[in-house]
């Protein structure tokens, strides 16, 4: 199934539970039309579930990132002195615990985006002990924005990298989709986040579903009809 096919299917899910939320009929009863409503979610949600793909493998880092990690004294000495020049760089002329990266030491990502695989291994290790970093109010977020950027440059310099981060484009796609339309099969509706997964693995993709969402799901009530049908079903019943 292609995006376009699941595109399809998102927008036409949609527009049939905007259809069942705003269902009126005067010859059923409410108990009767809310089981014609449930059978038409059950029925929405089954298609909507067939055109989910199959959870792809999620690739591991870890392997490469283990083999940067010293491992005979030669290795310690060789990161050791890396790591004394990267400080050097970054904190030249300053102290570091007085503030966060300012000149005319170089910045950290400067170093990073021209760093050989050694230097990378080198700034990993010494990654959560670096001064600034220790004293940084915002550590945590920093610290995983560095590791990104020390992997974006080692899919740069090490092939082995460069085949899992293939490998990650490749699982994202099928990955996005199945969040994607697993909101939209337990909610209604895609949620940021799985929206978010899908403008990440495929830009044009994203487009067209939201562009086909905004035309085709029209129907008075309906985008605010959706959500309620939905939790008013319990998943007992649903």
């Amino acid at each position: 199934m292609t995006a376009t096919d699941r595109i399809t299917v998102y927008v036409q899910a949609r527009r049939a539970l905007g259809t069942t939320a705003t269902l009126q009929d005067p010859h059923l009863t409410p108990e009767g039309l809310r089981a014609r409503q449930r059978a038409y979610v059950d029925s929405i949600r089954a298609t909507v579930r067939a055109a989910m793909p199959a959870e792809p493998t999620a690739p591991d880092r870890a392997p490469v990132l283990d083999t940067l990690r010293p491992q005979t004294a030669d290795d310690h000495a060789t990161l050791g002195r890396e790591r004394e020049k990267v400080r050097a760089l970054v904190y030249a002329g300053q102290d570091p615990s007085q503030g966060f990266e300012r000149e005319p030491g170089m910045r950290l990502q400067d170093v990073i985006a021209n760093a050989d695989r050694t230097r990378l291994a080198a700034i990993l290790d010494d990654l959560e002990v670096m001064p600034h970093l220790l004293v940084h109010d915002d550590r945590e977020r920093l610290l995983a924005a560095y590791e990104g950027l020390i992997w974006d440059r080692l899919t740069q310099v090490d092939p082995a990298a460069l085949t899992v981060a293939e490998e990650e484009r490749t699982a994202a796609e099928p990955a996005a989709w199945r969040a994607v339309l697993g909101d939209l099969a337990d909610h209604g509706e895609a949620t940021q986040e799985s929206l978010s997964l899908l403008h990440r693995a495929d830009p044009d993709a994203y487009r067209l579903l939201i562009d086909g969402d905004r035309v085709h799901i029209d129907l008075p009530g309906s985008q605010g009809g959706i959500p309620l049908l939905l939790e008013d079903l319990t998943p007992s019943e649903a």
